[in-house]
């Protein structure tokens, strides 16, 4: 963008933004291809971070999400990813199978040939409830948008699907600015000026995809009531020792959930005693292992290395309203809760699809 003769320093001025999106993740990138297919002509992207967040999030996407990508022709793109996870997913299975425990919904099963027993076809899951697969019927014309290879849903790393939505969203044509950040607005009736680390832009409108600590919503002073958390949960990629006795998919004891699976190394705990002390702390091996141990019961588990990892609660917060003049907020800016299923995730695709159009 040039700056003409005149502007203000640290002002960029010329040919305004139709909207500046805040936020780099699937819901904001997904947002902004959506604006500029339905006809905005310059739609910007700024994200804090200066490259994809590889920590372990959401890592499925369900019906109305993949129909979504496909009527955008995106799950081509998504093809080899979904094949690297399917390898990823068969050697877990292997490995379980040697074991001895064909495990709950880590996937669909092995052939009778195999001499192993036959696992039950996986319908997918609301938030670690399984679906009934003799109750699933895909035969109905809800189905006929989706790719048939997906299923009622997909098992896609968010990373991979932020990737694949950020190359789309350049595509057509959408400017994205990483290690860029938002640090104030000032808006009136015909626009928003957006304050991005020491310059201006001009924008028709402002959407907060910034995540549930949205810096969009707090400086628009939008009210996000709601309810204090009560668990703890942890997600992680890890190497583990000792792991034999933990059971694949999900599994709820005294004490909480866990769930093994369904790559090698991925486990998520849950206890249900009480929120963390810090929830933003850094989260380390010994954590992890005694979240593991304490509700797992298997004590001889070890976590000794960490890929990555994250701490999550049931804090459940919803904006009163998602526009106030010419600021709105979409995704986790706009509720949070529980991200058991990726709910999170497929509500935000569901919000930027919605907002575009």
């Amino acid at each position: 963008m040039t700056t003409t003769q005149g502007a203000e320093p640290g002002t960029e001025q010329g040919t305004e933004y139709d909207v500046v999106v805040a936020g780099a993740g699937p819901v904001g990138l997904f947002l902004a291809a959506e604006l500029r297919l339905g006809g905005a002509l310059r739609v910007l992207v700024v994200e804090r971070l200066a490259e994809v967040d590889e920590t372990i999030k959401a890592g499925w996407i369900n019906h109305p999400s993949v129909v979504a990508l496909n009527r955008r022709g995106l799950l081509p793109e998504l093809a080899a990813v979904r094949e690297a996870v399917q390898e990823r997913l068969k050697a877990f299975r292997d490995l379980k199978d040697v074991d001895g425990d064909t495990g709950s919904g880590s996937g669909s099963g092995s052939g009778s040939g195999s001499g192993r027993p036959e696992r039950p076809r996986f319908a997918g899951h609301f938030a670690g409830i399984m679906l009934d697969p003799e109750l699933f019927d895909d035969s109905g014309p809800e189905w006929a948008d989706a790719d048939p290879a997906a299923g009622p849903g997909l098992v896609l790393p968010q990373a991979e699907l932020e990737r694949a939505l950020g190359r789309w969203a350049e595509q057509l044509g959408v400017e994205v600015r990483r290690g860029v950040e938002l640090t104030g607005f000032t808006q009136d009736a015909d626009g928003v000026a957006v304050q991005l680390d020491e310059r201006t832009v001009r924008a028709g409108w402002l959407v907060g995809c910034d995540g549930g600590r949205s810096t969009v919503r707090r400086l628009a002073g939008f009210a996000f009531p709601g309810t204090a958390p009560e668990i703890t949960g942890y997600q992680a990629l890890v190497e583990l020792s000792g792991a034999e006795r933990l059971k694949a998919g999900w599994h709820t004891t005294d004490v909480g959930t866990y769930v093994h699976g369904p790559f090698p190394g991925r486990v998520l705990t849950v206890e249900f005693d009480s929120p963390p002390a810090d929830r933003y702390a850094p989260v380390t091996a010994e954590e992890l292992e005694a979240s593991l141990r304490r509700v797992s019961g298997v004590p001889e588990v070890r976590v000794t290395g960490v890929r990555t990892a994250t701490r999550f609660t049931d804090n459940a917060r919803q904006a009163t309203e998602y526009r106030r003049g010419r600021v709105l907020l979409a995704g986790d800016a706009a509720h949070v809760h529980s991200p058991f299923g990726g709910q999170g995730l497929n509500l935000g695709l569901g919000d930027a699809m919605n907002l575009g159009w």
